[in-house]
């Protein structure tokens, strides 16, 4: 597979924590934000940048990293996410997350738990179950009750399916922002200056601002780090949804699966993924990948 183009990928880790985690390029942010969480929460006129590595509140308590992490001027905490590969514990991930969010928002001494509301953002390049055969693109999960009231809007998730939105589209038959976003965020690196409407100048300044001969030598070595990345895992994954019979494996469906996700590991592995992320993509334990 071959991800590299004229302007930066923004599925990789360096392309997206680059243009909506940083603080020259938080106007994407914003304007991302507004067109995701804007009919939930109301406008978001400005974000600051909170620490993406969240600690527990005992020494024994498992760390945790976000992709972005801001607050809005209504002190409300976002987290936005980017996931490549599916993993099978993806919505406890979330969840946790979110807790940790709340746990550390919490004031002591404060006897009404009066934290600000917590939404997180997932943004996933593969296919989200529940939106299977559906038009829909995007899942907003809130606590409800058995009658579908409201229990605590404190809570919101936002899933986001990016391959709805392959590269055959027109961007600029496109009239959701939520949808120009989800497609320039997936099709950015292939994009052209032309693809883009006059009158959308948020994109044409992300299509600028995304333009690899902007990078330092430094930043291009990065980004190629993310590239190739990026493409083992990617490749990794379309190995493993192969058909068994297709890759010639005469020992049955199930020994093929659990070939696929070490062929899967290994690639990761040489790619310089962290054994966490190796293991929650492919459902192996340490233990199995180590022998």
């Amino acid at each position: 597979m071959n991800t590299i183009g004229n302007n930066i990928n923004l599925l990789t880790d360096f392309g997206f924590k680059r243009m909506f985690g940083t603080e020259p390029y938080k106007k994407n942010l914003i304007s991302f934000l507004n067109a995701f969480i804007k009919p939930y929460f109301g406008s978001v006129t400005d974000i600051s940048y909170r620490p993406t590595e969240q600690l527990g509140l005992l020494p024994n308590e498992k760390r945790l990293v976000f992709d972005v992490y801001c607050e809005t001027q209504e002190d409300d905490k976002v987290l936005v996410e980017m996931q490549k590969a599916s993993q099978e514990f993806l919505k406890d991930r979330l969840i946790a997350y979110s807790a940790r969010t709340i746990s550390n928002s919490l004031v002591k001494g404060d006897r009404r738990y009066n934290f600000p509301p917590v939404i997180s953002i997932i943004l996933v390049d593969f296919e989200i179950p529940e939106l299977k055969g559906k038009d829909d693109f995007m899942m907003h999960v809130t606590l409800k009750d058995d009658e579908n009231k409201i229990f605590s809007e404190k809570v919101t998730f936002i899933l986001v399916d990016l391959t709805k939105f392959a590269a055959k589209m027109n961007f600029g038959q496109l009239t959701d922002e939520r949808r120009k976003w989800c497609y320039a965020i997936k099709n950015m690196w292939r994009m052209t200056d032309t693809d883009i409407p006059t009158e959308d100048k948020i994109f044409h300044e992300l299509y600028e601002d995304c333009k690899i001969s902007k990078l330092s030598d430094m930043e291009k070595k990065e980004y190629e780090k993310s590239i190739l990345e990026y493409d083992d895992v990617k490749d990794a994954l379309d190995y493993h949804r192969r058909p068994a019979k297709a890759e010639g494996r005469a020992e049955g469906k199930a020994e093929g699966t659990a070939e696929a996700k070490l062929q899967i590991a290994v690639k990761m592995q040489k790619a310089g993924i962290d054994m966490a992320t190796i293991t929650l993509t492919t459902g192996l334990s340490e233990e199995e990948i180590i022998k």
